[in-house]
């Protein structure tokens, strides 16, 4: 059997719809990135966590000329340093609500102890075969 000729070489691509406007959701965005994981780039532009998320993703997509990146930070230390930052913004938030933490505290744990007292914990009945299942 004869060799298949070679394949002509490809035509360039075509040039991608370009970029009009950029929508940055959570992500710090350029020369910041360099040297940083979880680094996205699309459409000319780099997009990457931010340098407090510990466990982050980096997601962009792009309908015709708007490029949407979003950054979603997983890790819990990315979770407390956004609540430190709440609270340090309005520090009489933060100890307006403790009262109300201790409060449903509270509440939840007598709930479950009356639970456990009346039985609801446990189950009282038991399964019983039927005496002439099997003959």
């Amino acid at each position: 059997m004869p060799p298949f000729a070679p394949m002509p070489p490809f035509a360039p691509a075509p040039a991608g719809p370009t970029v009009g406007t950029v929508r940055n959701n959570g992500c710090d965005e350029g020369a910041v990135c360099s040297g940083r994981t979880g680094i996205s780039q699309s459409g000319g532009y780099t997009f990457c966590c931010k340098e407090s998320c510990g466990d982050c993703s980096v997601s962009t997509s792009q309908q015709d000329d708007t490029l949407t990146a979003t950054c979603t930070c997983s890790s819990y230390q990315a979770f407390l340093s956004s609540v430190a930052v709440a609270a340090s913004k309005n520090p009489m938030a933060s100890s307006a609500l403790f009262p109300v933490f201790l409060l449903l505290f509270g509440c939840s744990a007598i709930f479950a102890s009356l639970g456990f007292g009346l039985g609801c914990a446990q189950s009282s009945t038991a399964v019983r075969l039927p005496e002439n299942l099997l003959g």
